[in-house]
């Protein structure tokens, strides 16, 4: 399956706006830094909650508090994330195309999402004692592998 969208990856790296990329001096090394603020801006907020939802800090604060708190800041850093992946990818799609680490990053980063607007949201916007502690931390060690799992195999994407 995933040999039949080399034309797509192909299709995506020879548009205007892939080459335009490419090609500038300065748009994908902007696009990089801005991409790897806005990751760690997001994973600040997803450690920030996690760490809320472990006990380990702002305690007297409801777990629903800071979750609503840190959504504007997580979801704008989300989209700029996302904003300057995709610019990033339009670049250099037919090397993403060969590398596992993509692969694992792309994994990674739908599974993240998933967890992120599906059983983290449940759990944070949960008042504190309608979910167990255990379920609380084994949710906060999810999302925190996930995103940091989305990290990592970004960065290894330069490895292989």
């Amino acid at each position: 399956m995933w040999d039949s969208l080399y034309p797509y990856f192909l299709w995506i790296e020879n548009t205007r706006l892939g080459h335009g990329i490419r090609e500038s001096k300065w748009t994908f090394t902007l696009s990089e830094v801005v991409h790897l603020l806005g990751l760690t801006v997001l994973l600040g907020t997803m450690l920030l909650l996690a760490l809320r939802l472990f006990g380990f800090v702002l305690q007297k604060k409801s777990v629903a508090s800071i979750a609503h708190e840190l959504k504007p800041l997580s979801i704008g850093a989300l989209g700029v994330t996302l904003l300057t992946g995709t610019l990033l990818f339009t670049s250099e799609a037919t090397k993403c195309w060969g590398n596992i680490a993509f692969r694992y990053k792309m994994l990674f980063l739908f599974l993240a999402l998933l967890f992120q607007f599906t059983g983290l949201q449940k759990v944070a916007r949960a008042e504190d004692r309608r979910f167990s502690p255990l379920t609380r931390k084994v949710t906060a060690f999810v999302a925190v592998f996930l995103w940091f799992g989305v990290a990592v195999a970004g960065r290894a994407i330069a490895f292989f």
